[in-house]
């Protein structure tokens, strides 16, 4: 097959849009004869000529990016569990993620796809063998194992399994299944949008009917802590739960026994330990028993500075590149240490001690600066200060 070269391309396009637009505009009894007709015939040409050419080549480009968009959307595929796309599931199963919704679970063992149309997956907790996916419309569940569907996807809304059971949301009520799908929780439970209807430790909280109060259900659908708790949170080790009435909070150990009655505190767990930060911004810490371990606890303590009256002066003199040379002096005062120190409790507020751990002031402030030798300016909100002496008093 003879080549044509791009010179001969473009000479015989040009020519065949001259002739067919010298042949469409003769219909209408246009004449082309005359020198000046013809260049005016020619440069019209030319341009239509060049025009076409571009949108030829624009919309190439633009049919091509689209036909590589779709195909890279729909056909592209990653059965290599390093590929970045690809989610861990178990041993031999993975979740391919695709943009467009249509991500898929595979076997790396035999290379099939299990479960195809996938547009996101959430892994069980704990032991439990049921992934929760969506194929983009509706969830369902299916074995993190053997990658086949155990629950196809039917539910508008569905939770991840814990302690052997999942919530779904059902004509706007809440259900728990088992592993076979199954209803074995009816309560008429009506759904609540952002909330998290997951058990820990064989308990899962509850929210009343407008949302405003928490509770406890167990696994055989017992409310076992009546919902009248503003909040309730679950330690990290799992074994301890946090409960807040009004402005108390009280420490519920696994089996929802009082290991810290109510409070008026607020209250944390944290290696180990509970801290509660009180009213007063005094710290107390028990042990998951409910021993007090230390009832003032603090979190720094750091010398306080204050200016002396006395007057220093310091010389500088700097010279640049061409041998000029200037002298500045600046007077400062010397700093001296005052005779307490600043203590952090609870909130990041201080308080007063001396150097050998006596406590002088409660943690009462929010910033500490020493004026003199034993006189302190006290910040008590963003605009209120008060001059404290070194006995605690205030002074001014």
């Amino acid at each position: 097959m003879k080549r044509i070269s791009a010179k001969e391309f473009f000479t015989v396009m040009w020519r065949g849009l001259y002739q067919a637009l010298g042949w469409f505009f003769g219909l209408f009894g246009y004449k082309r004869d005359g020198k000046f007709a013809k260049c005016v015939w020619g440069l019209f040409a030319t341009s239509s000529a060049i025009i076409a050419c571009i949108f030829a080549v624009g919309f190439s480009y633009a049919a091509g990016s689209a036909l590589y968009g779709w195909y890279t959307q729909r056909h592209h595929e990653c059965n290599n569990p390093d590929c970045y796309e690809n989610t861990y599931v178990s041993r031999s199963i993975y979740y391919h993620n695709q943009h467009n919704g249509k991500g898929y679970v595979y076997d790396i063992s035999d290379g099939r796809k299990t479960v195809k149309h996938v547009a996101w997956i959430a892994l069980p907790e704990g032991k439990d063998s049921l992934v929760c996916y969506s194929n983009g419309k509706k969830r369902g569940y299916f074995n993190k194992y053997t990658g086949e569907v155990v629950v196809s996807p039917r539910y508008d809304h569905a939770w991840v399994f814990s302690d052997g059971l999942a919530s779904v949301e059902e004509g706007g009520y809440i259900k728990f299944i088992d592993q076979n799908g199954d209803v074995v929780i009816d309560n008429k439970m009506p759904y609540s949008p952002g909330a998290a209807y997951v058990f820990h430790g064989g308990y899962c909280m509850v929210e009343t009917a407008h949302g405003e109060l928490w509770g406890l259900m167990d696994k055989n659908g017992r409310m076992t802590l009546s919902p009248e708790y503003q909040t309730i949170a679950l330690s990290d080790d799992k074994e301890h739960w946090c409960v807040q009435k009004g402005e108390e909070m009280a420490v519920l150990d696994k089996d929802l026994n009082v290991v810290v009655p109510m409070t008026s505190a607020n209250i944390c767990i944290a290696d180990g330990v509970v801290n509660m930060t009180m009213r007063d911004h005094t710290i107390r810490k028990y042990d998951l028993q409910g021993t007090l371990i230390d009832d003032f606890h603090v979190t720094d303590v750091h010398t306080l500075e204050y200016e002396k009256d006395e007057i220093l002066y310091h010389q500088e003199t700097i010279r640049d590149d061409e041998e000029f040379q200037t002298t500045s002096i600046e007077s400062y005062h010397p700093k001296a240490t005052a005779r307490l120190r600043a203590y952090v409790a609870g909130d990041d507020y201080e308080g007063l001690m001396t150097a050998d751990g006596h406590i002088v002031t409660m943690p009462l402030y929010k910033n500490i600066v020493a004026i003199s030798q034993d006189l302190y300016m006290c910040t008590m909100t963003n605009y209120d200060k008060i001059l404290v002496n070194g006995r605690g008093e205030k002074v001014m």
